[in-house]
């Protein structure tokens, strides 16, 4: 039986959300042992054993990304631990903005000698996802915005991510790779048909930092346009857990033979270079 190592978020990373982000893993795992797979939690360490065959990442620390980065080279790492450091807000902005990934105008200031900057805009911490109540807010004038640099570089946060308000509806979406799951919500409600548009940007956004599972948030702008305004590695799927848990394995499981196949072709070759 293929043994997978399931590695949890770090408690830092993951406030008030740990069994939120801990129970996707377990729902990932009952299915994939439906599948005749099993799938171990527990920490990055699990990713050293010797009869693993794939990794499920959901740490985010320098150190467990840097244990990833070694065991990436013999088996699928999911999301990559380059991917997920593209989720690190200073990365997304600069990727995405240089992709041409539609993205409200976002700049990474210096908390420490913040520009003269007006409203209305969004603050964010410029490291790692919002974790506390501070760490996004919304500044309607230039003295908001000063109060919101001063808060963060108060808590030692040396970047902040500004960002043009846009009004419009916000979307929370879900998503796999490969288009298998795609979820949409809209005011909490799941959007009864996400348009195709809404699927093409958040994939757009996805490919362009390497994730294959992710989540994030939308906005649809006055005349229809989405925007991309976060996205985020391995979201818990709080609103589709056992849906999402079922796409998941069944993905696992299709990087699990493309993989194979990819090792069995590479060996063929080294034969037929050897003889």
């Amino acid at each position: 039986m293929a043994t997978i190592v399931g590695v949890f978020r770090e408690a830092q990373f993951s406030p008030g959300r740990v069994e939120d982000d801990a129970a996707i893993l377990r729902a990932t795992a009952a299915a994939l042992e439906e599948r005749g797979l099993s799938l171990r939690l527990g920490d990055v360490a699990r990713a050293a054993e010797l009869d693993v065959a794939a990794v499920l990442a959901m740490c985010q620390t320098a150190d467990a990304l840097r244990v990833l980065d070694v065991h990436e080279r013999r088996v699928p790492v999911i999301n990559t631990p380059s991917a997920i450091r593209n989720c690190y807000r200073t990365e997304t902005v600069r990727l995405l903005s240089a992709a041409g990934v539609p993205f409200p105008r976002t700049t990474i200031v210096s908390t420490a000698a913040p520009p003269d900057v007006n409203g209305p805009c969004w603050v964010k911490r410029g490291d790692v996802h919002a974790m506390a109540a501070g760490d996004v807010r919304f500044a309607p004038d230039r003295v908001a915005v000063g109060a919101a640099l001063a808060a963060l570089a108060a808590r030692g946060i040396e970047h902040a991510a500004v960002q043009a308000h846009v009004d419009g509806a916000a979307v929370k979406f879900y998503g796999v790779a490969d288009g298998r799951f795609f979820r949409c919500y809209v005011d909490g409600e799941e959007a009864p048909a996400p348009l195709p548009a809404l699927w093409d940007t958040a994939r757009a956004a996805a490919r362009t930092l390497g994730l294959e599972v992710f989540g994030g948030d939308l906005i649809i702008d006055r005349d229809g346009v989405p925007m991309i305004i976060d996205v985020n590695d391995w979201p818990s799927f709080a609103r589709c857990r056992a849906d999402a848990a079922e796409a998941i394995a069944g993905y696992v499981c299709d990087r699990l033979r493309a993989h194979a196949a990819g090792r069995g072709a590479s060996a063929a070759v080294r034969a037929g270079t050897d003889a």
